[in-house]
């Protein structure tokens, strides 16, 4: 199916606000029974996600035209080119350069973190989280956004609604007794975090014109975590270890602007 997405700017935000709220809120049709991470919240959580998933390009065919010829719809929302998820995932794991040392030398595990979760949990985070996620905010609502936008426009505003969408952890906090300060402390860092990467994700779809490289670098980013600055001291040498965390996120800094190019890819983006 050819299609084209030529939305004025106020439809495109509400168009993309709609879809972001329809994904959060299946995640709350259910019976709030459990925790977020016990085994059958979870379960029920995923269904939820992956029949939002599975719905969005039918959300997204309601608001293109098929009047004229331009792209078919797969190549809007980036089913395409494996390859293309080489150069970005490289990039992520040089920005992890400091935490993968930091693991290295308190002999940690790339997994260490899930040790005390359910397999359901490992299978939400580091599989379901990042493909439905991705799909939903990066493949359906680039398409929205982008020519309203514009580039430069689209990497920095739609990471917001991949951010926002994240607030609804703050509620359960504050559900379960957190003290307000730390619930709120807790919501600014996860959505500034989340903000960040969905910037760097939002390049990479635009850049590659490909989903597959943003959804292996959510699973990785979900793998590790935040990064873990308090266990720096308890290395052989921190002066080495902050070198590393230092070398690491410099590096990505300056590489993305060169790595991260129209030339290097056949992205639709980078020629409508």
């Amino acid at each position: 199916m050819l299609m084209n997405f030529d939305l004025v700017l106020w439809k495109a935000i509400l168009v993309s606000l709609g879809l972001a709220v329809l994904f959060v809120t299946s995640l709350y049709i259910w019976p709030q029974k459990y925790h977020r991470n016990h085994p059958t919240c979870v379960k029920q959580r995923m269904f939820s996600a992956l029949l939002i998933t599975i719905l969005s390009p039918c959300y997204l065919i309601l608001f293109g035209d098929t009047s004229s010829e331009h792209y078919r719809l797969l190549d809007w929302i980036g089913i395409r080119d494996p390859l293309s998820a080489l150069i970005p995932l490289s990039l992520t794991l040089l920005l992890f350069s400091g935490p993968l040392y930091l693991q290295y030398e308190l002999k940690e595990g790339l997994l260490s973190d899930y040790s005390s979760y359910s397999d359901v949990v490992l299978i939400r985070n580091l599989i379901v989280a990042p493909i439905t996620e991705e799909i939903v905010f990066r493949s359906c609502l680039g398409p929205l956004l982008f020519k309203p936008l514009g580039w430069t426009a689209t990497v920095i505003a739609q990471p917001l609604f991949f951010g926002v969408a994240h607030l609804h952890h703050g509620f359960e906090l504050y559900r379960r007794g957190t003290p307000l300060l730390q619930v709120l402390a807790t919501v600014l860092v996860q959505t500034a975090f989340t903000s960040a990467f969905g910037a760097f994700s939002t390049l990479t779809f635009l850049t590659t014109g490909s989903v597959i490289g943003p959804i292996l670098c959510h699973s990785f980013c979900n793998c590790m975590g935040f990064p873990n600055l308090d266990s720096i001291s308890d290395t052989s040498c921190p002066k080495v270890t902050w070198g590393v965390y230092l070398l690491g996120l410099v590096g990505f800094v300056v590489l993305t602007p060169y790595l991260l190019t129209c030339q290097s890819f056949s992205s639709l983006y980078c020629y409508i």
